[in-house]
């Protein structure tokens, strides 16, 4: 559900767990593009609106899923919460459980929600969320809750892997966003009276790690820096790949624009990996 690129089946693979059928459910397709260059027999199904959960009862071991975010986010000021027409998507993924009935379960969603949506979804899914930051196996920083009644969760092994570890050294210098416009542009104020070099998502080679990787990671200078040393630059769509635990090039194959809000709107996949081995 909310398949996106398939993160979770490069996931699954990880976890040695063999896939018989596999289906999806993403309405995007550029996202559905790449899902199946990766995995041509993945079977897609459209939009979750439209789709009868009644046809897989007794058919399905495993619903994965990160329900839309946007309204949930406390970075969207007067966001709906789960009345919201993204955000409320997450009753189709309870509509599926409680028809399906699968063995297990999995659903993400941002750290940065209101306890009390927080609360609705656990009360709905019976379980409490575990709380896990992708910085135990990335190089970025990306707090997460994942609900899901697989047994023996825990907090992934730290693979200590550092910003610095996915940096693309020999990058191609002609991209660069000239250091002097970058900082006359941060430099300017705006509502609040902070300035761009204020906003979360500008990342520091010698920082130990980069902020999160998300989907409107480079809509405008302020989400794109990254100072590298001698220079400030966008991160290149290969080492946001890497951030996110992703194959090298897995969503090679359209746009970097597409890229960049396909890979943020993934998972990072080594977290999920480590979940369903539990399995």
């Amino acid at each position: 559900m909310f398949d996106g690129i398939s993160c979770g089946q490069v996931a699954l693979e990880r976890a040695g767990i063999k896939i018989d059928a596999y289906y999806a459910s993403e309405i995007d397709r550029y996202s559905i593009q790449i899902a199946q260059k990766n995995y041509p027999n993945t079977i897609q199904l459209g939009d979750i609106i439209n789709i009868d959960f009644s046809q897989f009862i007794n058919k399905i071991d495993l619903i994965i899923g990160g329900s839309p975010c946007q309204d949930l986010s406390i970075a969207k000021k007067g966001g709906q919460g789960l009345e919201g027409q993204k955000s409320g998507l997450f009753w189709k993924y309870i509509e599926a459980l409680e028809t399906i009935k699968p063995k297990y379960f999995l659903l993400e969603n941002v750290a940065s929600m209101k306890k009390a949506d927080k609360d609705i979804i656990s009360n709905a899914l019976r379980v409490e969320p575990i709380l896990i930051n992708s910085a135990l196996v990335s190089g970025q920083n990306r707090n997460r809750l994942y609900w899901t009644n697989i047994p023996n969760v825990q907090q992934p092994e730290d693979k200590g892997i550092l910003l610095k570890n996915v940096i693309n050294k020999g990058i191609d210098k002609t991209d660069l966003i000239h250091t002097q416009k970058a900082l006359d542009y941060m430099d300017r104020p705006v509502k609040g009276g902070r300035n761009h070099w204020d906003f979360q998502h500008h990342s520091d080679i010698n920082n130990n790690k980069s902020s999160a990787i998300v989907a409107n990671f480079f809509k405008g200078v302020s989400y794109n820096v990254l100072i590298d040393y001698d220079c400030i630059r966008k991160f290149d769509p290969i080492e946001c790949e890497l951030l996110q635990t992703l194959p090298e090039n897995y969503t090679y194959g359209v746009s970097n624009t597409q890229r960049y809000k396909m890979i943020g709107n993934g998972w990072t996949v080594d977290i999920i990996a480590s979940i369903l081995k539990n399995i």
